[in-house]
Parts: structure tokens; C-alpha cells; sequence
């Protein structure tokens, strides 16, 4: 039985939660060791895109009068990156998760795939780092990258699974007692 619909958002939400902690936590590890990872791919984008409209309707008057920070803040950032990591845990749970087979690892893992390909052939190129980043990464920025995109997704799954076995195992129906 699969969990009702609130409850799946609950666990999705605390899945990626606790993914994108440790996600962050493994970049930052990463920045401060000195290797680049481009992370921030999306915000980057989404602020080159969009930035032009963001300007011309007034929106980035009203946030900058609003006292909010600004893009460049680093709780802009984090923000930004938690907001794109619960997403990414909600896409998860209600569309992966119901249509793939196997552990909840194996889970993880298939669905880091799409996720990175998008970044490697979307995101990264379209901000002029080339395919996967590789006019600025490194081999070893390339693969610390994909391990910590593939940990998210392996962290989300795994959490989201847990969640979901004892939410099954709690309102499971009770065996029928038959007397002789």
C-alpha cells in the first residue's frame, strides 16, 4: 500500500532535507579543499535568464526594498539551493520512486542519472562551461560533482525509503484472528 499523498510530501520533504544538508556540507568540504565543483550551476542560469525581467518588472526593487537578501548573499545561495534540493526530493518520491524497481539504493542511483545529464548537457553549456563543465573543471572537480549529486539522490532515497517502510509498517491492517 502506498502512502497517502501528505504523507509522501512529509517524507520527501525530510528526505531531501537531510540530503541536500549533507549535500552542501560535501561541497563546501570539497570548496575548502580547493577543488571546484561549479555547484550554484542553476542559480547562475536561472539569474543570466532571468535577470532581464526580474529588472524591467520592478521585482528586484520591491525584494532589494524589502530588506531580503540579495542573489549574491550567501543565504540567498543556500536558500536557493535548499528550495531546488526539496523540489528535486518531492520529483522523487512522486515520480521516480512509484515507477523504478529494486532497493532503495538502486533507486538513487537511476534517478542522479537524469538529474546530472540535464546539468551536464543543459545547465553547464548553456553558461558557457561546455559539456559537464569541462572548459573549467578538472577530472577530479568533474567526479567530486557527480559523487555529490549522486549522494543526494542516493541520501533522498534511502531516507525516503526508510520513511515510507515505517509509515507501511505503522497503519498496516492488522492480521485477521480467525477462531476455530
Amino acid at each position: 500500500m502506498r502512502p497517502k499523498l501528505p504523507t509522501i510530501i512529509l517524507a520527501a520533504l525530510l528526505a531531501g532535507t537531510i540530503a541536500i544538508v549533507l549535500n552542501i556540507f560535501v561541497l563546501d568540504a570539497l570548496k575548502n579543499a580547493g577543488v571546484e565543483t561549479l555547484g550554484g550551476g542553476l542559480q547562475n542560469l536561472m539569474r543570466a535568464k532571468l535577470s532581464g525581467i526580474v529588472l524591467s518588472t520592478g521585482l528586484a526593487d520591491a525584494w532589494a526594498s524589502s530588506g531580503l537578501p540579495g542573489s549574491d548573499a550567501p543565504s540567498f545561495k543556500t536558500g536557493f539551493k535548499v528550495t531546488v534540493g526539496l523540489l528535486m526530493a518531492l520529483i522523487y518520491a512522486l515520480l521516480f520512486e512509484p515507477l523504478l524497481r529494486g532497493s532503495s539504493f538502486r533507486k538513487g542511483l537511476i534517478t542522479a542519472v537524469p538529474f546530472w545529464l540535464l546539468n551536464a548537457f543543459v545547465v553547464l553549456p548553456l553558461l558557457g562551461h561546455g559539456i559537464a563543465g569541462t572548459r573549467l573543471l578538472t577530472i577530479l572537480g568533474l567526479l567530486s560533482y557527480a559523487f555529490a549529486h549522486t549522494l543526494f539522490f542516493v541520501i533522498v532515497a534511502l531516507v525516503y525509503g526508510e520513511l515510507s517502510r515505517r509509515f507501511r509498517s505503522r497503519h498496516a491492517p492488522p492480521a485477521s484472528h480467525q477462531s476455530i
